[in-house]
Parts: C-alpha cells; structure tokens; sequence
C-alpha cells in the first residue's frame, strides 16, 4: 500500500490539467475539474508529513516575530504555504472520502471499518491543529490571505478558535465507534428462535408458511433488530450529550441545529412547521396514490427494472434539454465513472454524493432497489452531484446548509417526472404519482424523525421501551397506524438517527421549497429551470432561509405558506391548472453568514454530507401489500 498520496499523484494531475475540460459558461464559476477515472483514485491513507512541515513553518514564522510586520517575502512564503496546507488539506478529505465509499461498498468489512475510524480520528486531530495555527494569521499584515480564501465570517470565527481538549477528542472518537458499531450490527442479520427453529429475513422470505406464522416471525425479527441497535442508540444519546455540554449546550438537539448545521431557525421556529405539516400535508398525503392499482406499480417496476448504465443514458436527454451545463456535467461524470450505482450484495443499503476535492470532482455511491426507485435516487444524487462538482469554496472552510442542497436533489427528482412518458412510456404517469407521495412522503418524515429525535435529546436518560412508545406516539400524529400489538421500533433502521443526527429535517424543508419551485415549473417551465440553476450555483454557505429568498420562493415559515402548497397541490391531483402566486425574484442582499463548528470539519466524515439513506417505514406498496 502506497502512503505518500502526494508525490505520487503530483506528475499525474500535472499532465491531466491541461486537459481539463471547458464547460459553457453560464451559472457557475470556473473551476479545474481533473479528468481521472475513479478506478485510478487509490485509498492510500494520508501521510501528514507536508502538512505538517507547512504548518511547523507558518509557527516558526509567527515565532521569529516575522509576521508582525509587512515584508515582501514573508508574504510570498505564507502565500506558499496556505495554499500547500489547503491542498494537502484536500487531499486528506479525498482519502477520508475513499475510505467511505470502500467501506460502503464492502458492507462494513472491519478492516475498512478500521481504517475508517482512523483516518476520521486523524482529520479531527489535523483540523484542530490548522485551525489552531492558521489563527496566529489573525490580526497580522497577512490576515488579508486567510480572509481572500476563508472570507471574513470564517476568519471572525477563528479569531475565537479554541483548540479540542482532550475529552472532546475523545468523546468524537466514541461517537464514530458507536457508528460503526451499529453499521456492522445492521450489516449481519438478525436471528430469531420461533418454535423451536431459527429464522432469519433471508430464511423466512424463502420459506412457504402460514400468514400468521409469517407476521409472527417478522415481529421478532424487528424487536430483535430494535433491542440491538436501540441500545447502541441510548450509548450514542449519552455521549452526544456530553458533547453537547462540553461546547456549551443545553442538548444535543440544540447543539446540532446551530453548530454542525448551521441553520437559521431553532427547534423554536420549526415547531410551527411540524404543526402545520399534520394539520395540512397529512390530509393528502396519499392522494396522489388515489388512483393508482397494484397492477399500475406492478407494470411500472417491471419496467423500471434497469442497469446504473441504463438509468443514466434515460437521463441524458433530460438533462441536456433542461440546461446545458447539467448536460455537460453528467456526461463528465459518466466518462470518468464518478458514480457506483450497480446492484452488489456486499455494499451497506445507502446512498449519498461526496466530494473528491484533491480532483474538483465529487462521487455517487448508491446501493439500488432494483425497480422504480433506482430511478429518482440517481436524479437526486446528480442534484448534489452537480452542486459539488462546480463548488470553488474550500471543503475546510465551507459549511454545508443540507436544506438548500436537498432542493437541489429533490426539485430536480420532480423535474424529471415531466419526462416520464419518454422512459417509461404508459407508465409514466404511475412514476409521476408515486415520486410526487415520496416528496410529500419525505416532508412527513423529515418533520416526524426531527420532532422524535428531539425528544429523545431533551430526555436523554429515557429506556429503549420509553423511546419506542414515544416514537409510536409522534408517528401516529403523522399519519401512521398501529394494531394492538403491533411493534414500532421500526426508527433503528433510519441510518442517518445513528450516522447524521438531527440532518432529517432537511429532508422536510427543502421538500417543501422542491414542491413550491416545482409548482412553479407547472406554469412556467424556463423560468423555474432557471431559477434551479441560480439557485444550485448558489453557495451552500448560504443558509436556508436566505437562499430561499433570494431564489424568490415562500417562505415555509410563515403560517400561509404550507397551507397555500397544500392547496395548490390539491387542485393539481384533481386535475386543475395550478395558479401559484409567485412572490417575484429578490433582490440579492449582502449576508452574514455564521460560522459555526469549524473543528467538526471531519468529525462526520462522509455520513453528514449529502447522505440519502433507505427508510424501510412507509414505502408506496403499503396500501397493496395486506
């Protein structure tokens, strides 16, 4: 295994660079994509020598009293070296990044596994410590270098930069083995006595037995399921509070909202959304399935039962006619395969888009469904996809507002729908009908797991029978039913609850504002396909609420917005023309974006950034399945 990644590349993409492709130029800056093949990307581990002697320098600068003063030179060599630092810098959240995608890709193999965990352990410790030195470039002549890169709000925060101790560090390293520790649990199958046999979900789907026995079994098979990743979720509460405590926190809740998500609304603001999401998208939340058979879906997934190669050439011509940089950027993709979308039974059941920034590329890791579904996962994915690969902001110091990126993925998802008949023919309006439930699907979610997964960190002490009976309770409110007996432990297998807390949410809002600009498509198709574009070139620095406003949708904050989709989308699914009252491009203004978390740069290596996960609960058979 090579471990000196740098050396080793430099020759490679020094003569790839010239080859660099020239896109149209249109709304996204420029940007050197490298032309290299994912099958030449090697996980190597990073070997921090560079980095290190880069940032040993800059010390000794700070040291000697040399950066007190302006001096032509001393400019020159700090030039030098931060632009050294970010790219080694990169080169360190590429390898954590193929790291992730081959422990994906190898159903969490301990070896990967280990690797895993020690490469994110050793991007937290070389965060803390560039942070802890790029801050002696603070309130010095050459602060102004920092700032051209990191823009004023991210040098402001790190004026206040204090390093992690070492119970932080600490606490981080048992949060990412608490993960791991409930990836390879969900990995193995669960294993059930019934009767005196064995079961598992393999055996019981290949057995012929009885209704009733059937249901029995797969009631254990879920407690036992629940009892395993439901108390390594009680650890996790635990040391995520400690987390949140020791960084000032009241709870973890509140901790994730503002410093790993860097949202602009609290729990506070976002309660009204979950009121008016059960009191206006739960009502027709099952509409668009109103006239839908069993046999529609059963032709439907027939049909959609496609290869990655064949789902991706359905998407070019969709594309293309959509924007031509859209186009130009999957056809980039396909050509250097930046994407696993192939059926394997060793990858983890998951999805997401991570950047490869050493490349100014990014990668689609997705484990398919084999129908339908493969579908819009991969239009979703190539909405963040395209997001990444055109972003110049630097990885370490980009924060990453998740609502606004999931409008990319999920506006693009119902976009596709207006070219359904051209892949799926007379199917095509079963495809419409089943993407728009999933959307409304994913608001319904999205508020539900955030409203649940609040609970639980304000009491963090609660039992797993406490936490099940408060997640049945919480669901019910969003429309989910239960017998007697029924078990709902059914939360453990939401990956991101583990992987990515408190992230659903963004599911549910940037739903919402997919809906209103796909609304707006209804009526006025190159005006929305412009808006996306503008608004899929704006930073994901930008937090929600003002990029919603500058791309001139509602906002879902105010008590007549969801109310007013709800309508709207009720006169669509009975077949009326949708007047959606446009609110009108914005001015743009200028914003203070805050900083927040720039230590937490590695802590959530690839599982917080652009993760689609499989929720099990609630999928479009049910009302056909009993």
């Amino acid at each position: 295994m090579r471990m000196f990644f740098r050396p080793a590349c430099a020759a490679v993409l020094a003569c790839t660079l010239l080859a660099a492709p020239v896109f149209a130029a249109g709304h996204y800056p420029e940007k050197d994509h490298q032309p290299v093949a994912f099958a030449d990307m090697e996980f190597t581990g990073f070997d921090e020598t560079r980095l290190n002697s880069a940032l040993s320098r800059l010390k000794d600068l700070d040291d000697s009293g040399a950066l007190e003063k302006k001096n032509a030179e001393t400019r020159r060599e700090v030039q030098t070296l931060y632009a050294e630092i970010m790219d080694e810098l990169d080169i360190l959240s590429t390898q954590n990044a193929l790291a992730g995608i081959q422990y994906d890709a190898n159903g969490a193999d301990q070896a990967m596994a280990d690797a895993s965990a020690e490469i994110a352990a050793q991007g937290a410790r070389l965060s803390d410590e560039t942070l802890q030195v790029l801050q002696r470039l603070t309130n010095t002549p050459y602060e102004d270098i920092l700032e051209a890169d990191a823009g004023k709000d991210n040098v402001a925060a790190l004026r206040d930069y204090e390093p992690l101790t070492d119970k932080q560090a600490d606490l981080l390293d048992k949060e990412q083995r608490l993960i791991q520790k409930y990836d390879q649990a969900m990995a193995r199958p669960a294993e059930v006595v019934y009767e005196g046999e064995i079961w598992t979900e393999e055996t019981l789907a290949a057995a012929d037995v009885e209704e009733d026995v059937y249901f029995e079994v797969t009631d254990l098979l879920d407690q036992a399921r629940n009892r395993i990743a439901g108390e390594i979720y009680r650890e996790l509460v635990q040391v995520r509070t400690e987390i949140a405590r020791e960084a000032g926190y009241e709870n973890y809740a509140e901790y994730a909202y503002e410093n790993t998500y860097n949202r602009d609304y609290s729990i506070k603001d976002i309660q009204s959304v979950w009121e008016a999401v059960k009191n206006h998208v739960v009502p027709i939340s099952e509409k668009p399935l109103d006239d839908l058979t069993s046999r529609d879906i059963r032709n439907l997934e027939m049909r959609s039962r496609s290869s990655g190669e064949e789902i991706l050439d359905a998407m070019d011509a969709f594309l293309y006619q959509t924007d031509q940089e859209l186009g130009e950027t999957f056809r980039f993709m396909r050509k250097y395969h930046l994407y696993d979308i192939e059926y394997s039974d060793s990858k983890l059941p998951t999805g997401y888009t991570v950047g490869l920034p050493a490349y100014g590329t990014a990668f689609i890791f997705n484990s398919p469904y084999g129908d339908y579904q493969d579908y819009s996962d991969t239009v979703h994915e190539f909405g963040h996809f395209c997001e990444t690969f055109h972003s110049t902001e630097r990885e370490f110091w980009a924060d990453f507002n998740i609502d606004v990126g999931e409008i990319h993925s999920q506006a693009l998802e119902l976009f596709f729908t207006s070219y359904a008949e051209n892949v799926f023919a007379s199917c095509g309006e079963t495809y419409r009908s089943i993407i728009l439930y999933n959307i409304l699907d994913s608001v319904l979610e999205g508020c539900m797991y955030d409203e649940f997964q609040v609970a639980v960190y304000e009491n963090p002490d609660q039992s797993l029978n406490e936490i099940n009976d408060r997640f049945r309770d919480i669901s019910e409110q969003y429309g989910y039913e239960y017998g007697a007996d029924d078990f709902s432990g059914f939360w453990v297998e939401i990956s991101h609850t583990f992987q990515s807390p408190m992230y659903y949410i963004s599911y549910a809002t940037s739903a919402l504002s997919a809906l209103d600009l796909w609304l707006w498509y209804l009526e006025d198709e190159p005006a929305a396909a412009e808006t996306y574009m503008e608004l899929s070139a704006l930073s994901l620095s930008l937090p929600y609420r003002e990029a919603v406003k500058e791309a001139g949708l509602r906002d879902i904050f105010k008590p007549d917005t969801i109310p007013a989709l709800a309508e709207e989308l009720t006169a669509y699914l009975d077949g009326e023309p949708v007047h959606r009252q446009n609110p009108g491009k914005l001015e743009s203004l200028w914003l203070l974006v805050p900083v927040a978390g720039l230590a937490v740069a590695f802590v959530l290596p690839y599982t917080a950034i652009r993760r689609r996960e499989r929720a099990r609960a609630k999928t479009v058979e049910e009302p056909w399945e009993l």
